[in-house]
């Protein structure tokens, strides 16, 4: 018999379950055994919907006797109400089953590409690179904060510290990823805090070069912007793993918390010190010879320090009252 549509029953992350082909018209479904498709869902009725065509052959769905109802696309349905099934597949929801009905005469969407979530032998000379750069940058950061009496102690305690919360943090999304999707995708949340780590260490170090260079103390007044976007990213690329059937959602949540973090950063700092940024002064210091902005002299300089007289003053005054 010509199939006449397709019932599939959802699971929670948007893949199909189970297929029922429909041959014939009505087609019921509820928790009663006389149904096409028997619902294994206490909140659904025993004749919870049905779908028959109406006297001009357009086919019509209608709400059984039903406590909870039907979710037909965006519009709640009650019992006895009925809606027409339109020209694109219908997605439902009876009870806590998301059901989701397509006809014969429904266009057929496109071949959607496969997400960019990869396994962990895929590409692994890169993924090997990766790691081996960001424990170059890693050792050489050591190096350079630390006593040369003390560098291996130094480097001992921090790359096994280093190590473990990398594993666990990647542990931690790969176990997200396999309850949600039954893939694992290891390799790609380990890509994806390595790609991190070096981005935020090639900003961190350019943008304190660039503020001693060119005397721009605002880049590094304000550099935990650059803190929360790549965590935003992080955020955003790890949810691709997770939740890959509803990019929008993740981008959202993403760039919602990018603003909430910052707004939070931002409050704090001026709730301590009255201003935005979270640096009272610059203190990145590089060679002389990479100085581009001008050097002024010691009383220009003066001139400017006179003007912060009058409200550190102010300030003072405040604190006594305090």
């Amino acid at each position: 018999m010509t199939v006449l549509g397709l019932l599939e029953v959802l699971d929670r992350d948007g893949s199909v379950r189970h297929v029922v082909p429909v041959r014939e018209w009505p087609l019921r479904v509820g928790r009663a055994l006389d149904n096409d498709l028997v619902l294994d869902d206490a909140h659904t009725a025993a004749h919870h919907f049905s779908v028959a065509p109406d006297d001009q052959g357009q086919l019509q769905l209608t709400v059984g006797d039903s406590l909870n109802g039907l979710q037909f696309d965006a519009q709640r349905l009650a019992a006895g109400a009925r809606a027409p099934v339109g020209d694109s597949p219908a997605m439902l929801v009876a009870g806590r089953t998301h059901l989701r009905l397509r006809l014969a005469s429904h266009v057929l969407p496109p071949e959607r590409p496969l997400g960019v979530t990869r396994v962990l032998t895929q590409d692994l000379p890169t993924l090997a690179l990766l790691a081996v750069t960001t424990a170059l940058v890693l050792v050489f950061g050591i190096w350079l904060e630390s006593d040369p009496d003390n560098f291996v102690r130094a480097l001992g305690s921090v790359s096994v510290s280093a190590l473990t919360m990398a594993l666990g943090w990647a542990g931690m999304w790969t176990l997200l990823s396999k309850v949600f999707t039954r893939l694992s995708h290891f390799g790609w949340h380990l890509r994806v805090l390595l790609i991190a780590l070096l981005t935020w260490q090639v900003l961190t170090a350019g943008t304190s070069l660039l503020a001693f260079a060119f005397s721009w103390p605002w880049l590094t007044d304000f550099s935990f912007v650059i803190d929360f976007a790549i965590l935003s990213a992080m955020l955003y690329f790890h949810l691709q793993a997770v939740e890959p059937h509803h990019p929008r959602r993740t981008l959202g949540f993403a760039l919602a918390s990018l603003v909430l973090g910052v707004g939070v950063s931002a409050w704090r700092n001026v709730q301590s010190s009255d201003r935005l940024g979270e640096e009272l002064y610059m203190n990145h210091l590089f060679p002389p010879a990479l100085r581009v902005a001008q050097p002024v002299d010691t009383a220009q300089f003066l001139q400017g320090v006179a003007a912060l007289q009058a409200p550190l003053d102010e300030k003072s005054k405040d604190d006594a009252a305090d």
